[in-house]
C-alpha cells in the first residue's frame, strides 16, 4: 500500500471514529501553581543559659509557684506595688515573674532584682521559703484561668534550668498553698502537668 494510501486511511478512521462519538481529543487543561505562603522563620531565642548564667547562685532548695491573682501585670508594677503600698526596700518580692501578654509579654520571663541580688524573696509568708525559695510568679488569676501556652512552655524551661543550676529536686518545686492558707497559685493551675515536664532527680 502506497504511503499517502496509509495516511489517507488512518485519517479516515479517526474522521469516523471522532463522528460516531468514540474519540475525542484531550482537553487542555492549563496548569496552575499554588503559591503556598510561608510563615518566615522564626528567630533564634537565646537560651535561658545564656542570660541566667552570669549571676552566681547561693543555697537554693525550693522553687514556689505563684500566680499574681490579677489579669495583668509585670515586674516593674508589681515592683512598685510592692515598695510603695508594702513598704518592701527590695521590691519586687518575687525573684522572677512570667507576662501573660497583658503588661509584659505572653511568656516572657522577667528577672527580678531579688535575682540578680541573689536575696531573700518576700512571696512567702514564711521565713523558711523566702530565705530558700525562689519564687516566681506568673501573670494571671488562674481560679478563673489558666495559664497560658507561653507561661507553661517558659515556667517549664525556668524551673527546669533552676533545678539543674541549683541541684532543686522534684519533690521541692512547691506551689504557695503547699505551705501557706492560700488558693495560690489557683485551682486551675496545672501542677502535675509541670512536674511531669520537670521531673528530676
Amino acid at each position: 500500500m502506497h504511503i499517502t494510501e496509509k495516511i489517507f486511511l488512518c485519517l479516515s478512521l479517526l474522521m469516523i471514529m471522532y463522528l460516531s462519538g468514540c474519540y475525542a481529543p484531550p482537553a487542555f487543561k492549563p496548569i496552575t501553581i499554588t503559591t503556598i505562603p510561608m510563615k518566615p522563620p522564626k528567630k533564634e531565642i537565646p537560651s535561658l543559659g545564656s542570660q541566667l548564667d552570669r549571676y552566681i547562685v547561693r543555697d537554693w532548695k525550693y522553687i514556689v509557684i505563684h500566680h499574681s491573682a490579677s489579669a495583668s501585670g509585670c515586674a516593674s508594677e508589681f515592683d512598685r506595688y510592692h515598695r510603695e503600698k508594702r513598704g518592701w526596700e527590695n521590691g519586687l518580692g518575687y525573684h522572677f515573674v512570667i507576662g501573660n501578654g497583658c503588661g509584659a509579654g505572653d511568656g516572657q520571663i522577667e528577672i527580678g532584682n531579688r535575682w540578680v541580688k541573689q536575696i531573700d524573696g518576700a512571696h512567702a509568708g514564711v521565713q523558711e521559703y523566702n530565705h530558700y525559695g525562689i519564687g516566681i510568679c506568673l501573670v494571671g488569676n488562674f481560679n478563673g484561668s489558666y495559664p497560658t501556652t507561653a507561661q507553661m512552655s517558659s515556667l517549664s524551661a525556668l524551673v527546669d534550668y533552676l533545678q539543674e543550676r541549683c541541684h532543686i529536686p522534684s519533690e521541692n518545686v512547691i506551689m504557695h498553698r503547699h505551705f501557706r492558707e492560700t488558693e495560690c497559685p489557683g485551682r486551675n493551675f496545672p501542677y502535675y502537668k509541670l512536674l511531669a515536664k520537670t521531673a528530676r532527680w
